[in-house]
């Protein structure tokens, strides 16, 4: 069975974006990435888009609402403050779309096709974000989230005895700490961020899955911790940037590891960047994360800005094959980008990303090249 074109450009969990505080910034945003290996390999074309509608007091006084549209998917969360306490506020939300939970894994750079299937997921929200005053001019949110979910999957034309997950409900609870904050978008160049995050997920009517012969280990009750500190510093004319992440799996399987890799810009928790591997090539049980980049303008008012990364993982990925955790392993990526203001108030950034532990035919290093466009209505 094909998939449509419009699943090619796969949401990397665009859910995820929401952010650990109630965003208050008006906001009208387009944004479209994708990125493909150079030479020989078989990643998948892969990328995401969404239209990003942001309003304070909308639809009425002391709501707040945010809606991420991406054609197959959608995602809209509303929040209202309490009129005796504006720094509290309760919210709820609704989401879902086609293959966002679809599974197409790695095996040594080459696609491991006897384990691919396609997922469809529909979720609800509900949460309280309380703002806590401070001596510091940065703002600390703690967030305590409730999401219902209902995740459905299918096989596809590749697959072949391996037997896909069972439909199943769930129903996670997540606490958030934040404190600072760094405004999403590609030009910004401003902020600093604590962010920690501990989830549990539980669910029903789950069963084991997995090749024909030995499925997967079965768990019910998967568990994750996330951080990170993130720093976006401008030293006239140059932009630092740094951010430093880690997250621990607790009876984590394929559905619910991390996915590093990629050179796309401002993905969600679970989907971290790792210049000059495929986009979400690596399943992480647990992972320590270092990405640094610099921004030096090579024309005035920043017509011109040429960037360097480099990232660092050291990880403990899971075997596609068996969903066992291997030996903890590091990853190295190198890149360089390109980035300037185009037609219409339209941002774009060009991405060279080299891979050098990333296998590659039996030989390592691997060759990424991104492309991200962002345009502010």
């Amino acid at each position: 069975m094909k998939q449509p074109f419009c699943a090619l450009l796969a949401i990397a969990l665009i859910a995820g974006t929401v952010r650990g505080q109630v965003d208050t910034e008006h906001r009208r945003t387009l944004i479209l990435q994708t990125s493909s290996a150079v030479g020989p390999s078989q990643e998948r074309l892969g990328g995401f888009g969404y239209f990003w509608f942001n309003q304070n007091h909308f639809p009425w006084t002391n709501t707040a609402l945010r809606v991420l549209f991406a054609g197959i998917y959608g995602d809209a969360e509303l929040s209202c403050f309490l009129p005796a306490n504006t720094n509290t506020s309760l919210g709820i939300g609704i989401g879902g779309g086609a293959y966002i939970n679809s599974f197409h894994p790695y095996l040594d750079g080459r696609r491991y096709y006897p384990a691919e299937f396609d997922g469809d997921i529909a979720m609800a929200r509900l949460f309280i974000n309380q703002t806590v005053p401070n001596p510091t001019p940065l703002p600390l949110n703690l967030r305590l989230t409730y999401t219902p979910m209902l995740q459905w999957f299918h096989a596809t034309e590749n697959t072949h005895d391996f037997d896909r997950p069972r439909d199943f409900a769930a129903h996670s609870i997540q606490t958030e700490v934040r404190w600072g904050g760094v405004e999403p978008g590609l030009s910004k160049h401003r902020g600093i961020e604590l962010y920690l995050s501990a989830e549990t997920i539980y669910r029903t009517g789950f069963d084991s899955f997995g090749p024909s012969t030995s499925h997967y280990p079965v768990h019910t009750n998967p568990q994750r911790l996330f951080g990170s500190i993130t720093a976006k510093l401008p030293v006239n004319p140059i932009v630092f940037s740094a951010r430093l992440s880690g997250g621990y799996g607790h009876h984590t399987d394929v559905l619910s590891s991390w996915k590093l890799g990629g050179n796309l810009q401002g993905l969600d928790h679970y989907s971290p960047s790792l210049h000059g591997y495929y986009t979400r090539e690596l399943l992480a049980k647990s992972f320590y994360l270092a990405n640094l980049s610099v921004g030096i303008p090579i024309l005035p008012n920043k017509k011109l800005t040429a960037f360097l990364y480099c990232d660092d993982a050291y990880a403990n990925l899971l075997d596609p094959r068996t969903g066992l955790a291997n030996d903890w392993h590091n990853y190295l990526g190198l890149g360089t980008g390109l980035a300037f203001p185009a037609w219409c108030n339209t941002h774009v950034l060009l991405t060279y990303g080299y891979g050098v532990n990333a296998v590659r035919y039996d030989h390592h290093g691997g060759h990424e090249i991104g492309i991200a466009i962002e345009k502010n209505f």
